[in-house]
C-alpha cells in the first residue's frame, strides 16, 4: 500500500483551529460520502440542516474546506466550492478515519503546525490531567509556543472538542484527561514502523519483537506526543504509560527488554510518587497482538453510535 503523502494543490490559509464549527462526526461522514468527484452542492443537500429559510449548509462548506486544508480532499477543477475528490486515499488502507485525520493534521507546515503543538504543550505540565479552563490552557500555550496569532477561546474550544471526538483526550466538567483512547493507541502502534527497513504501514496488524523506541519516535513525530523527556533515554509521559499498561494488562501488547537490546525507553510507575530512576521500567521490544472486540478498543464516535 502506498505511503506517499501528497499535499493538496490549493488549500485555504485559514488556521485549522479557526474552523470553529467543524466537528469530527461531520468530517467523518462527509469524507466517507466523497467516493469520486463529488458536487459540493450534493453534499450540502445531503448534510445541510433544514431551516425556515431553506437548507443551512455553512458547516458543510467549512467541513469540506477543513478536509482540503489537511490534504484529505481537493478540487479537480481548482474550485473547492464546486467539486471535491479524495486524495491520499491509498495511503494506510484500512486505517480508521480518526487516526488518519490526526496523522494529516500532523503533516501540516508553517503556522498550521500549531494543531499538533497543542497536545505537546499540554504534556509539558507533567501531569495526567490539566485544567480545562481556557485561561489556564492559554497560559500554557503562550508559554510553550511562539505563534504570532492569539489563542482565542474559540480556537482552544475547537481543538479540545475535535481532539476529544478523535479519542486523543477526555474532557470532564473542568479538566482535560490527556490519555488517548486505547483504539487510537493501538492503531498508532500498528501503523508505526518497528524496524529500520519498514515504512509506516497498516497492512500487518500483528508485530513480534518490534523496536519499541522506533515506533514511539514515529508516533511522537507524526500522530501525537508521547514523551515527557526525549534526551538521552527517552521517558514516556505518565498519561501514555497508563494506556500502555492497560493494553498490556489486556494482552494486546507485550513489552520486553532482552539483555542485549539497545535503545531502551523508560516507562514511569503508575504511582508517580515512586517515579525515580530505579523504579522506571525499561522497554526495548514490543509485540502487538490482535485488537479485542471490546468497547474499550472502539473510538468515541463508534461507541456513541453503538449506544444509539
Amino acid at each position: 500500500m502506498s505511503t506517499t503523502y501528497t499535499s493538496a494543490k490549493t488549500k485555504p490559509d485559514k488556521l485549522l483551529t479557526g474552523f470553529i464549527s467543524v466537528r469530527a462526526p461531520e468530517l467523518k461522514h462527509i469524507h466517507n460520502a466523497i467516493q469520486s468527484a463529488t458536487s459540493v452542492n450534493e453534499l450540502a443537500s445531503k448534510f445541510g440542516r433544514p431551516t425556515d429559510n431553506g437548507i443551512e449548509s455553512d458547516h458543510v462548506e467549512d467541513t469540506v474546506r477543513f478536509l482540503n486544508a489537511v490534504d484529505l480532499v481537493e478540487s479537480p477543477s481548482g474550485d473547492i466550492r464546486s467539486t471535491v475528490e479524495r486524495i491520499n486515499e491509498s495511503q494506510f488502507g484500512g486505517l480508521q478515519f480518526e487516526a488518519r485525520l490526526l496523522y494529516h493534521c500532523n503533516q501540516q507546515e508553517g503556522r498550521q503546525t500549531h494543531f499538533a503543538d497543542v497536545y505537546r504543550a499540554l504534556l509539558t505540565e507533567e501531569n495526567r490531567i490539566v485544567s480545562g479552563s481556557q485561561d489556564d490552557l492559554r497560559t500554557i500555550l503562550k508559554r510553550e509556543t511562539d505563534y504570532t496569532f492569539s489563542w482565542t477561546d474559540e480556537k482552544i474550544d475547537m481543538w479540545v472538542t475535535l481532539c476529544e471526538q478523535l479519542g486523543l483526550l477526555t474532557e470532564t466538567e473542568d479538566e482535560l484527561v490527556l490519555s488517548p483512547c486505547r483504539a487510537l493507541a493501538y492503531d498508532a502502534l500498528v501503523l508505526a514502523p518497528t524496524t529500520s527497513s519498514e515504512e509506516p504501514s497498516y497492512d500487518d496488524v500483528e508485530v513480534t519483537d518490534g523496536e519499541f523506541r522506533r515506533a514511539l519516535d514515529w508516533i511522537n513525530d507524526n500522530l501525537f506526543a508521547v514523551y515527557e523527556e526525549r534526551a538521552g533515554t527517552p521517558r514516556v509521559h505518565p498519561t501514555i504509560a497508563d494506556v500502555l499498561r492497560n493494553m498490556e494488562d489486556d494482552g494486546v501488547i507485550s513489552l520486553s527488554n532482552p539483555g542485549d537490546s539497545q535503545n531502551a525507553v523508560e516507562i514511569p510507575p503508575e504511582d508517580l510518587d515512586d517515579d525515580v530512576r530505579g523504579n522506571r521500567r525499561d522497554a526495548t521490544r514490543v509485540s502487538i497482538h490482535s485488537r479485542p472486540d471490546e468497547t474499550a478498543y472502539q473510538y468515541p464516535l463508534t461507541q456513541f453510535l453503538t449506544r444509539q
